[in-house]
């Protein structure tokens, strides 16, 4: 078998520490509420939910109303019943479902009014742990935004985003059954080490190791940057290979590639992303591929013919 290369070996690793999604129309209203670094950003479609006309029931204690969820394949309806405030009488407030039906207005009879967009209702309601299956979320396109020093953010990126609007207007045209989505991604980044001190044979000497482990512990990814930025867009990519993405799909990972050649440079073995979509009860998926829960996005940076994997740990 192929030894491995050094002692010590490493990967960047970088997970979804929070995520959020929206319709395209509430980005402006999400990135005035905000302080999350949402880089990474995911055009997707969604099933198209709307509240079904004269289907509000109000209690003094809880309210309940019902959600259509259509596709091209399904339509079946849910009951959502939820409480806006366990102190108040829910008679006593006024309220309205817009014609579209997407918004939920709620005027307190102090005159406060509070909004509420069927699409997050939904989710609460499959938060609730109602049985019902998670949101399928398709991913068509992939993108990111960071800036020199991370002053730009998706949301901002999002504000005049050609492919966006492209992909608004097709799905306009063609009349289709689902509806379009962002979904909004942190990451942080973290190192991976694989010390194997059993094998007692590498390709480098000992003092190559601890060179190398030297190296990569001067400028370990504690903070997020613009190449671990890149890493995790390209690797999300080639996973993905959503409809509307070009570069990466079939190019990563590449050591010519400049956005994330710090990796290359520094000798790393692998790069590895997790995402945690069922944090907002998410289904993520393209037409190439289903995202499994609790199963990370690995890549061996170098042909296993060249380079022995980290994440191999059988031993000769």
């Amino acid at each position: 078998m192929m030894k491995r290369k050094y002692m010590s070996e490493f990967a960047i690793n970088t997970y979804s520490s929070y995520l959020t999604i929206c319709y395209p129309n509430d980005l402006n209203n999400l990135s005035l509420e905000t302080k999350i670094n949402y880089h990474i950003y995911m055009i997707t479609l969604i099933p198209k939910l709307t509240i079904v006309k004269d289907s509000l029931q109000v209690f003094e204690d809880h309210l309940s109303l019902k959600i259509r969820v259509k596709t091209e394949n399904r339509d079946f309806v849910v009951t959502s019943r939820f409480t806006l405030d366990p102190d108040i009488n829910h008679k006593e407030q006024e309220y309205e479902i817009d014609k579209a039906a997407k918004t939920f207005t709620v005027t307190t009879k102090e005159g406060f009014v509070f909004k509420q967009r069927v699409l997050p209702m939904y989710l609460d309601y499959l938060a609730n742990g109602t049985g019902v299956e998670k949101l399928d979320t398709e991913i068509i396109y992939i993108g990111q935004s960071y800036g020199k020093n991370g002053e730009r953010t998706a949301l901002e990126r999002l504000k005049s985003h050609s492919t966006l609007q492209r992909i608004q207007s097709e799905l306009l045209f063609e009349g289709g059954e689902r509806d379009l989505a962002i979904l909004l991604l942190e990451f942080t980044p973290r190192l991976l080490s694989s010390f194997d001190g059993r094998s007692k044979s590498y390709e480098k000497s000992s003092e190559d190791d601890l060179k190398h482990l030297h190296a990569v512990m001067e400028s370990p990814p504690l903070r997020l940057n613009k190449q671990v930025v890149n890493i995790t867009e390209a690797a999300l990519i080639n996973y993905f290979k959503p409809y509307y993405n070009d570069i990466f799909k079939d190019n990563f990972p590449d050591v010519q590639h400049k956005g994330y050649r710090q990796y290359y440079d520094l000798d790393y073995n692998a790069v590895s992303i997790e995402l945690d979509p069922d944090a907002i009860d998410l289904r993520l998926y393209s037409k190439e591929k289903n995202y499994q829960p609790f199963s990370s996005i690995k890549y061996d940076l170098h042909p296993e013919n060249i380079r022995k994997s980290m994440f191999d740990i059988f031993l000769d």
